[in-house]
């Protein structure tokens, strides 16, 4: 948007150039006020393409950081899966444990070894497998907690610089454009000396220091 507004300042000053090249050739005095406002349109615009051009730059932390967070939330969705992987693989493991423990006394008066072996070897996998999926998502969840650690200081970092920068490249800006409308003014006073320009009405305002500023 800023740098939209400087290339359409820009090119009003210019149409008003070439206005006042027409106007020129037949009446020299009036071609005069249109070549004070076209050479201040087309400064002002010069200047605020470039404070767009330095937002530009600064403003890059926040859109890097925007374009991050769908990876942010894939992060959070490995998390997810990992923990309904840990809570199936336990409750399965429990499950099989507790089928173990219930037949166990029976199939030994039964003499079903084998089948008491096989299901002895089950549960161990299914308790093996259910603490894998627990180590897993706990390096999930160590992985996840440092990234958002060293993304959260990055982003502090980032983005008070890019603040600063942002704030005082508009006060910059402001300031030399406000010295570029005040140079037209007098630009137009010392052509026109007769003229009365209507001052602006400054509105006092209070700081925070309780200092009066205009």
């Amino acid at each position: 948007l800023v740098r939209e507004r400087g290339d359409r300042g820009g090119a009003t000053g210019l149409e008003m150039g070439k206005l006042a090249k027409d106007v020129a050739w037949c009446d020299k005095e009036l071609s005069r006020p249109m070549e004070v406002l076209s050479s201040a349109l087309l400064r002002c615009g010069r200047r605020t393409k470039r404070l767009g051009l330095e937002l530009g730059a600064a403003i890059a932390p926040f859109s890097s950081q925007y374009r991050l967070c769908r990876y942010e939330q894939m992060a959070f969705g490995d998390r997810r899966t990992a923990l309904k992987k840990k809570m199936e693989a336990r409750t399965k493991a429990d499950g099989r444990a507790a089928k173990l423990m219930i037949n166990q006394t029976s199939m030994k008066h039964m003499g079903r070894y084998g089948t008491l072996e096989r299901m002895e070897t089950e549960a161990a996998m299914m308790d093996e497998f259910a603490t894998e999926a627990a180590r897993e998502a706990e390096e999930v969840a160590m992985r996840l907690q440092n990234e958002v650690a060293r993304i959260g200081a990055l982003r502090v970092n980032e983005w008070d610089s890019s603040m600063k920068v942002i704030a005082s490249g508009m006060k910059e800006a402001c300031a030399e454009n406000a010295a570029i409308w005040e140079s037209a003014l007098e630009a137009f006073k010392r052509e026109f000396p007769d003229l009365t320009v209507p001052m602006a009405q400054h509105a006092t305002i209070v700081d925070g220091t309780n200092n009066i500023v205009s």
